[in-house]
C-alpha cells in the first residue's frame, strides 16, 4: 500500500467518524455489513468528486451544490438511513472534513469552506446551531457569512485558514 493510499483511507475514516458520530444515521435493524457497503459507496462518490471537481478552486455556490448532491446521492440507500438520506448538515461535515485533510496534505487547492460544527461556532462566538439538525443550507450559509466577517479580526484571508487557526482538538 502506498503512503498516499494509506493517508486517504485514514482521512476517510476520520471524516466519517467526525460526520457520523453524533448524527444517529442508521435505522436500528441495519447490519454492519450494510453500513460498510454504504460507507464504501459514499467514499467512491466523494473520491470521484475530489479527483475531478476539487482539483481546481471551487466557488462557494458550486461547493454548496456539491454538498446537496451528496445528500441526494445517498437517497439510493434510503432503506438503511433513518432520514432516507444524509441531511445537509452531515453531508457538509463529511465533505468539508475530507477536503480539509486533502488540502492540508497538499493534494488539492484550498477548499472554500470549513467543517461547520459546534466547536467552530463557539470559537466564532455564534449561537450554536447543531449541524446534525441542519436539513438545508440556510443555517450553514448564515454561519459561513458570520465567519467571513471575522476574517480580518483574526488576520486571515480565507475561511479554511481561519478554521485551522481556531481549531483545537480536545485531547
Amino acid at each position: 500500500m502506498s503512503k498516499d493510499v494509506f493517508l486517504i483511507n485514514e482521512f476517510w475514516m476520520l471524516s466519517v467518524m467526525g460526520a457520523f458520530q453524533r448524527a444517529n444515521l442508521y435505522r436500528p435493524s441495519i447490519l454492519e455489513i450494510e453500513k460498510v457497503y454504504f460507507r464504501k459507496m459514499l467514499k467512491e462518490y466523494l473520491d470521484n468528486m475530489i479527483n475531478t471537481i476539487y482539483q481546481n478552486p471551487v466557488g462557494e455556490e458550486e461547493h454548496i451544490g456539491n454538498i446537496k448532491r451528496i445528500s441526494h446521492h445517498t437517497e439510493v440507500n434510503r432503506e438503511i438511513l433513518k432520514n432516507g438520506k444524509l441531511i445537509f448538515g452531515v453531508s457538509q461535515k463529511l465533505l468539508n472534513l475530507y477536503l480539509k485533510y486533502h488540502w492540508c496534505a497538499g493534494w488539492i487547492p484550498e477548499p472554500p469552506h470549513f467543517p461547520v460544527d459546534s466547536i467552530i461556532q463557539r470559537k466564532l462566538n455564534l449561537t450554536v446551531i447543531p449541524w446534525t439538525k441542519m436539513t438545508d443550507d440556510l443555517d450553514y450559509r448564515s454561519i459561513i457569512e458570520s465567519a467571513k466577517k471575522s476574517l480580518k479580526k483574526h488576520n486571515c484571508t480565507s475561511l479554511a485558514e481561519l478554521e485551522l487557526l481556531l481549531f483545537e482538538r480536545n485531547t
